[in-house]
């Protein structure tokens, strides 16, 4: 027997079901035809291997994962491509699924001509049948009835008016080329005959290349029956009974049916005759498969097809439509209903045509005829679309796809979390299918399958599908191709007309317990977040809208409870003003318009009763982290055309409008006074001075200000030390450690907020910390305004914050009582801060080193955290490891302070474990003695035996992604530096090292992962080998943006860039990143979406640009497959190694730091001279202010602040259209 393979056509659908009839063997004569999704499996269940071609937009279809071969079309006519890959793979047969290549003749011919088989009908039967106007012609002569109509082609406007007014309206024109439902037009005057003979011409010549029009009777009470007919291509053929697809869109099937409920009704109801007289079901089945068979016998029609006719609901007459030269979408209840796999059939078929036998024998033929069908089956088509927008195509990431299956359902799909719609294709999801005994019954089991499912991201019609099926006259079996026309759907939703600058949702807390360089995420304002949930009568942490700045306008589809609270911002509700702090209802069909802040603050949130149930959660939080594309609505801010599903609002809900009094509402001033903490690094790292001015300094909120950071525009410090020692060339560069929320982090010389979006370890020194109760005003930080920090004791801090959650707490039990009480409770008063008079040191206790324990120091970071840092700065892998058993040690631990009981997060670095706790829970000297006490138990680890993976990754040096991300720092951020334009050349140059010395280093070391964080579960690695530690600093300014799978190197270590993210370190090459969020690729799930853990080792290889793309479409399709071993580090070897290369590493430290203190007076050179030139070239406010009130001057208004990175217009250009790009603004 010759081995089988098959190459696949996409047809946007694999299949899982529970049991499938099949073959004992495969087919004899394949080596290999071209298949799809579905077809595919079956091929494979044969014994048959499959070919995939596809596009860069398909990378991840399941055609492509499950296939033996996939292979990717570069572009250009896809028969050229085929043809090519037909001959270098030995394929000879070709099934094309059901897209367009399905019913092109002239592709079939060809393959046909090359030797190979079509698995489908020969191209004389498609191109008999292609034509729907000679197709009436074929079904005439066979004795089918047709629909009155048109003798053959209409030539002019004025012969379709006559034939027209010859028919009786309404009628159709119909273009003769082409199918699914398009290139048609219903037509009830002469006018809309006038008006659609051009339209359907023209859509006939651009989508088929046909512009040939017919025109038929239409029937407006009607049903659209097809009948699935197989043939041999020898004069015989069978039938497997009828299908009802009536409730269309558009002409496009939404629903079908098998068998059809109208033919299962008695026909005398339709006819008025007596019952006697009346024709039974299976005569009426008879008389519509007959004729199909009679008109497939007439061609010789061979392999599977569709006959379809429109059947008169008051007669009861049917007439021929055009035949489907092709297997159908909705093929799946056929199968169901018949017990037959249509596709084996299909590959049997092709198999006999090899054999020279021209097909099934038409004994083998007639054994398969089935009497009537088995039960009822019913598919719906499950499509991402939005029924807001007319059912548009919603392309996006899918966040979850939850099927709900039994024993009775078949859900066709290619989909699966995680997958991308594009919006090059189609965008059904699925087929999802039930098959049950009754009518009633399959359609009770398919409403819940449909109910009980789940599909986040993008919007979808599985509600609309749900309903349809709810409908009284779809339970009755009435359904007329009419049935959508008057279907009446309102889903309870917000259709997204413009989303404003910058809107996401969020919910509180957010992820605090996620780590791994997964943001906290939640609201920026934790306070008027909370509120406005209370005003609608959620929980105060339920999901809702984060707006900044400029608001979104929102179209209810469906009657809602709203609040808005937070900065003053403008208001309208169907042009009329409304306001803010106050619970209000909004009725279906209005409009709401929120408007740019108009006061102080940049932040407010508009809750909604019963929240956003579509948004997908993610590791417990529906909390949008945009930096790192994670929750929310496809992990981004909202954009226009989007669709957010609202809860209905109960029975009973009061539509009375409740109100926070205005002496309640927090005050948003221009200046912010926040309360901070000392630490986890000043003293030691700062000059005294510098600590004073960072105290006294009234801050100015520079205009990169957003959920990742918010950075400062003030002095500089001068720093107590010449540099970071391992950390890096720059004092403000330290070994990476856990960063606390609300730190102030020096990136360089410039100041940096850290929100509840920052990344949560880096290697810069971060010297006061907001404590938690002023999170809110931190969140309301705008471009301009000034700022101060007022030191506070951690009594005071947390005094504070007892007070915030009580007046919360107040607010919510008189909200639940209606709007008595809140006379009871007190303003927050900011006006007058506590004056602490000892606000305590950043190091709040110290172990001196003895023997193997380092010394230990114990560093606050606010009223929430807290670092204990081992050592004096220095990287020592015997740190890692007792980090390592201090976190298990807290991990395992019960009692009073435990993960049950106060303990949140931990962030683990080589050094250091940053500890976050409830501070209202756990007093601070509780958690120091317990920390103190576990550390005299470690115990001696210098001989530990830590489990390991190694990790083998390709590398490419000097990508064009590496430069393009270079550049846009240059144009965006500083324009010269040491470090630039090549920081592969700066790296190697600060170490002494030629480029090549710097690419052997990273090819042929071992990099032990210290910590895995930062942004999207980035490895920090360093050298196992001392020897081959480099050194560098940081950039500095840090970077807005680095390309994923970016290799780079700062201080002593390297990192492994998963995601696009800000960072700082110098860019040493590219490699596969090493996360995948929804967790769909090849060693991750959606439980664990990262691959990297603490202590893995990671080794390169060098590639070219065209290897490393190749495996990068690999790992972007998801059949990227990495390389790696379970290994052992033993600390004593390495101990030993450390002892044996110490006089060597000596040696290699003082060649470096020869190289790095020239390198570092270049850079202060060229640091002092960029300083000297933004300060001359700094446009006074008040010169700005008058050039946005010269009348000559058109203001073009940033929805962001945001740097200019790139201007599109030159002087003289004409700016004429409104969607035209005029400047590209870059932002953190």
């Amino acid at each position: 027997m010759t081995p089988l393979h098959v190459c696949v056509f996409k047809d946007h659908l694999s299949t899982r079901v529970k049991s499938q009839r099949g073959l004992s063997r495969p087919p004899k004569y394949f080596r290999s035809p071209i298949l799809s999704f579905r077809p595919a499996y079956h091929a494979q269940k044969l014994g048959i291997k499959t070919i995939a071609i596809y596009t860069e937009a398909d990378a991840a279809s399941s055609h492509v994962t499950d296939a033996d071969v996939p292979i990717l079309l570069s572009g250009g006519d896809s028969k050229g491509y085929t043809d090519v890959i037909s001959k270098e793979n030995n394929v000879n047969a070709i099934i094309p699924g059901y897209g367009f290549l399905s019913e092109n003749a002239d592709f079939a011919r060809a393959v046909t001509a090359a030797g190979m088989a079509w698995v489908g009908p020969s191209p004389e039967s498609i191109e008999s049948f292609g034509l729907k106007h000679t197709a009436r012609i074929l079904a005439v002569k066979a004795g089918v009835p047709v629909v009155p109509g048109s003798d053959g082609l209409i030539a002019s406007e004025e012969d379709a008016v006559n034939e027209s007014e010859r028919l009786g309206f309404p009628v159709m024109l119909k273009a003769t080329a082409g199918g699914g439902g398009m290139g048609l037009a219903t037509c009830n005057t002469v006018d809309e005959v006038k008006t659609s003979f051009a339209t359907v011409k023209s859509r006939g010549e651009t989508l088929f290349k046909n512009a040939g029009l017919f025109m038929e009777r239409f029937y407006p009470d009607s049903h659209h029956i097809e009948v699935q007919v197989f043939g041999n291509g020898l004069g015989h053929a069978i039938h497997y009974g009828e299908r009802e697809c009536s409730i269309q869109r558009r002409h496009q099937k939404v629903i079908e049916e098998c068998p059809s409920p109208f033919v299962t009704k008695h026909p005398g109801e339709y006819r008025g005759l007596p019952l006697e007289d009346c024709l039974t079901v299976s005569d009426v089945r008879e008389r519509l498969c007959s004729a199909a068979v009679r008109l497939a016998e007439s061609i010789k029609y061979g392999s599977a097809g569709t006959i379809e006719y429109l059947v008169d609901d008051d007669s009861g007459d049917f007439f021929f439509l055009e035949m489907n030269t092709r297997l159908q979408v909705e093929h799946g209840i056929t199968e169901l209903c018949y017990d037959v796999d249509l596709v084996e059939l299909m590959l049997r078929q092709a198999d006999a045509q090899l054999r020279g036998e021209g097909g099934l024998s038409e004994l083998t033929l007639q054994s398969l005829q089935p009497k009537d069908p088995s039960g009822f089956a019913i598919e719906v088509r499950v499509y991402a679309e939005n029924p807001a927008r007319d059912y548009a195509p919603s392309p996006g990431t899918l966040q979850i796809v939850e099927w709900h299956e039994s024993a009775y359902t078949r859900i066709d799909s290619w989909v699966k979390t995680g997958t991308v719609v594009s919006s090059n294709y189609d965008p059904l999801l699925a087929k999802a299918m039930y098959h049950g005994q009754s009518r009633y019954g399959t359609i009770q089991g398919m409403h819940e399958t449909l109910a009980k499912s789940r599909i986040c991201g993008p919007p979808t019609n599985l509600d609309f599908l749900a309903s349809i099926l709810k409908d009284s006259r779809f339970e009755a079996g009435n359904t007329m191709t009419k049935f959508l026309t008057e279907f009446d759907y309102s889903p309870s939703a917000i259709d997204v007309l413009s989303a404003g600058a910058y809107t996401t949702v969020q919910d509180y807390p957010g992820r605090p317990t996620m780590g791994r360089g997964f943001p906290h995420a939640g609201p920026m304002d934790p306070l008027a977040f909370q509120i406005a949930n209370i005003l609608v009568g959620n929980r105060p942490g339920m999901e809702g809208l984060e707006i900044t700045l400029d608001g979104p306008e929102l179209l209810f589809l469906g009657p809602a409870a709203v609040a808005l609270c937070g900065a003053p911002m403008e208001i309208k509700l169907d042009g009329l003003p409304s306001s803010m702090w106050t619970r209000f209802h909004v009725k279906a069909g209005q409009k709401l318009k929120i408007g740019k802040t108009t006061g102080g603050g940049c932040r407010s949130y508009l809750a909604i009763h019963g929240g956003l149930p579509s948004v997908a959660e993610w590791f417990g939080s529906k909390a949008t982290s945009p930096g790192v594309g994670v929750g929310g609505y496809q992990g981004r801010a909202l954009v226009a055309g989007d669709l957010l599903a609202t809860a209905k609002l109960p029975s009973g809900y009061s539509t009375l409008p409740l109100s926070i009094p205005e002496r309640l509402i927090p005050a948003y001033p221009k200046h912010w006074d926040l309360m901070c903490m000392a630490g986890p690094y000043d003293e030691s790292y700062l000059l005294e001075s510098d600590v004073e001015m960072m105290y006294e300094t009234k801050w100015q909120i520079s205009h990169n200000a957003a959920r990742g950071g918010v950075r400062l525009v003030g002095p500089k410090p001068k720093w107590a030390r010449a540099d970071g020692g391992e950390g890096g060339a720059h004092p403000s560069n330290v070994a990476e450690y856990g960063y606390p929320v609300g730190t102030l982090n020096w990136t360089g010389d410039d100041p940096c907020i850290f929100p509840v979006d920052c990344p949560d370890f880096g290697g810069f020194v971060s010297s006061t910390t907001i404590v938690k109760v002023d999170y809110w005003r931190l969140g309301q930080l705008k471009a301009g305004d000034t700022m101060q920090y007022r030191p506070v004791s951690l009594e005071d801090a947390l005094a504070m914050r007892h007070r915030l959650n009580d007046f919360i707490h107040d607010i919510e039990k008189v909200c639940a009582a209606g709007s008595s009480g809140f006379d009871h409770i007190e303003p927050l008063d900011y006006t007058k801060l506590p004056a602490s008079k000892d606000i305590g040191k950043a190091v709040i206790h110290q172990i001196e080193a003895k023997g193997n324990q380092p010394t230990t120091s114990y560093r606050q970071g606010g009223d929430d955290y807290l670092l204990v840092e081992y050592g004096t700065g220095s990287f020592d892998l015997n740190h890692r490891c007792r980090v390592t058993a201090l976190t298990k040690a807290l991990r395992e631990a019960s009692g009073e302070i435990s993960f049950s009981n106060g303990l949140i997060n931990t962030v683990g670095c080589c050094n250091s474990l940053l500890i976050y706790y409830n501070g209202l829970q756990i007093p601070q000297r509780n958690l120091l003695t317990h920390l103190i006490h576990l550390e005299s138990q470690l115990g001696d680890l210098s001989s530990a035996k830590v489990p390991s993976r190694l990790f083998k990754l390709p590398i490419l040096f000097g990508s064009p992604r590496e430069t393009a991300a270079l550049n846009r720092y240059i144009e965006t951020q500083r324009p010269y530096a040491s470090y630039l334009p090549d920081n592969m050349d700066f790296v190697a140059k600060n170490n002494g090292l030629e480029k090549q010395d710097l690419k052997n280093i990273l090819t042929k070391s071992r990099l032990i992962a210290v910590s895995v964080g930062f942004f999207a579960a980035l490895p920090l690695c360093l050298p196992v080998d001392p020897r081959h530690r480099l050194c560098c600093p940081k950039m500095n300014p840090s970077r807005v943006f680095t390309p994923a799978g970016q290799v780079s190197w700062g201080g002593s270590c390297m990192a492994l860039y998963n995601v696009e993210s800000p960072g700082g370190y110098q860019l040493t090459g590219l490699t596969i990143p090493g996360c995948d969020i929804l967790g769909s690729k090849p060693g991750y799930s959606l439980s664990r979406p990262w691959l990297f853990e603490d202590f893995d080792q990671l080794s390169f290889y060098e590639v070219a640009e065209g290897e490393y793309e190749r495996q990068r479409k690999l790992w972007e399709s998801g059949r990227y497959v990495y390389e790696w071993e379970e290994v052992e580090f033993d600390m004593a070897v390495h101990n030993k190694l450390l002892a044996e290369t110490e006089e060597e590493v000596k040696e290699v430290r003082r060649k470096q730091k020869k190289a790095q203190d020239r390198m570092l007076a270049y850079e202060e050179e060229l640091m002092a001279k960029w300083t000297k030139e933004k300060a001359e070239g700094k446009i006074p406010v008040d010169r700005v202010e008058e050039l946005l009130q010269d009348p000559n001057i058109k203001v073009l208004r940033s929805p962001h602040n945001a740097n200019l990175w790139r201007t599109k217009v030159k002087e003289g250009d004409r700016i004429e259209d409104a969607g035209m790009t005029v400047v590209v603004l870059e932002a953190m």
